[in-house]
């Protein structure tokens, strides 16, 4: 299971680089085509949004399971190893609760943009393929922290945390 899921987090994270790199290569694209003809990509707003929106969500499970967030670690030399199993598990429940939070209410939007077929603006992206990110990013991230919620628990039963 761990190297499935290190082999998934990091065909995903690669994914949404590349989706963010080809945002790039548009961006610069548009701006010599305007410089040189005078003319741009009109939809291109709405590629760079969903690059965005890809890179972010599609990296999010990989920050997850390597555990490369944000962290600040000010006063960890002063904690235990079982107060360290304590705040994981603290920070692990409250992640899941977010993620749940957002898949929850997201996919109540995510059906309503389907139902009605909403498209982004300029390009005609259907919003659906946004959501789709979305929802993928926060389901793998949510599945990933419920596994480090266990083992924090598992750490804290059997006394190694």
């Amino acid at each position: 299971m761990h190297r499935l899921l290190d082999l998934a987090t990091c065909v995903l994270v690669w994914v949404g680089g590349a989706l963010l790199l080809l945002a790039i290569l548009l961006t610069v694209g548009d701006v010599i085509a305007r410089v040189l003809f005078a003319t741009g990509y009109i939809g291109l707003v709405d590629v760079t949004q969903f690059a965005v929106v890809g890179f972010a969500y599609l990296g999010m499970p990989f920050a997850f399971w390597r555990r490369r967030h944000v962290a600040i670690e000010l006063y960890d030399h002063l904690l235990g190893p079982r107060s360290d199993a304590v705040l994981r598990l603290l920070g692990a429940a409250l992640a899941c609760t977010v993620l749940i939070l957002l898949l929850t209410y997201g996919w109540t939007q995510a059906m309503r943009t389907l139902r009605y077929g909403d498209v982004s603006q300029n390009a005609e992206i259907p919003m659906i393929a946004f959501w789709v990110l979305v929802l993928s990013g926060a389901a793998i991230s949510s599945l990933i922290v419920t596994i480090q919620a266990l083992t924090a628990v598992g750490d804290l039963l059997m006394r190694r945390g």
